[in-house]
């Protein structure tokens, strides 16, 4: 998959946008705050002679630096303006990058470490601290990071990103999925909140609307409701989505500045 970013001016430039960071603000700090709470673990695994409590401490300072470093990952696909096209794709596909899935698979993995560790310690009788909630914590992060692997490894079944054909909008990893022909399609929004979404509302109150906010897009919610909502409008452009995403896009470019 080879993807092609793009900043379309599909939106007039005084128009409301959602903002694409929760409450407006960029969520980088956090993934930084969350690196550094993993000095606290390293510094005991270093500083304590239990050779078992250094080992359970190790694997928790190694789970949170991934989940530090995956957030930031994460965080950094988050773009405004700006949309990720596959120039694979038949159609016009919305993509997001390997920075905006794979981190998930890493921190589920991450989250088994402890549990690993401790099941180790605690067969080999390995010295470490007494007590039921130290000993069971790190077991209770293992079930999580097992139950987190199935829900990612579950999603993979729907395709990531959305894209738009001739015939059908296909998509959305993460949500409900959609595997739409256009006429099912009612209407397309983008939902206000902590983080914009893309909102795709199905014909005939079939269902809730399915939402979609950029890490499962790879793209600006804004920009990819505009483009939805041109080729909705306009099914006659629709041929143009068969000449692939990049030439979709620029063909929603072209018609709008027309009209301005």
């Amino acid at each position: 998959m080879s993807l092609q970013r793009m900043s379309p001016r599909v939106l007039p430039a005084d128009g409301q946008r959602a903002p694409v960071y929760p409450n407006g603000r960029n969520p980088r700090a956090l993934a930084w705050l969350v690196t550094a709470v993993a000095l606290l673990p390293a510094f005991l695994a270093v500083a304590d002679g239990r050779g078992g409590f250094r080992l359970v401490m190790g694997a928790l300072a190694v789970t949170i630096l991934t989940i530090g470093i995956s957030l930031h990952r994460m965080f950094g696909a988050i773009e405004p303006r700006v949309v990720r096209v596959d120039e694979d794709a038949a159609g016009l596909r919305f993509a997001p990058p390997a920075a905006a899935t794979l981190p998930m698979f890493a921190v589920a993995v991450a989250l088994l470490l402890p549990g690993i560790a401790q099941l180790v310690v605690d067969t080999q009788g390995l010295p470490t601290m007494s007590g039921g909630i130290v000993s069971r914590a790190p077991y209770a992060l293992g079930i999580l990071g097992l139950v987190t692997l199935a829900v990612q490894l579950w999603r993979v079944r729907v395709p990531a990103g959305l894209e738009l054909t001739t015939e059908r909008l296909r998509g959305i990893r993460g949500s409900a999925g959609v595997d739409w022909r256009w006429e099912d399609l009612a209407d397309v929004s983008v939902a206000a909140g902590p983080v914009a979404k893309l909102s795709l509302v199905p014909r005939g109150g079939a269902g809730r609307p399915v939402l979609a906010p950029m890490l499962a897009l790879g793209s600006d919610p804004n920009e990819v409701a505009a483009i939805v909502r041109f080729y909705l409008e306009r099914p006659a452009e629709r041929v143009a989505l068969a000449e692939g995403g990049v030439a979709a896009v620029r063909r929603v470019e072209d018609a709008l500045r027309a009209r301005r």
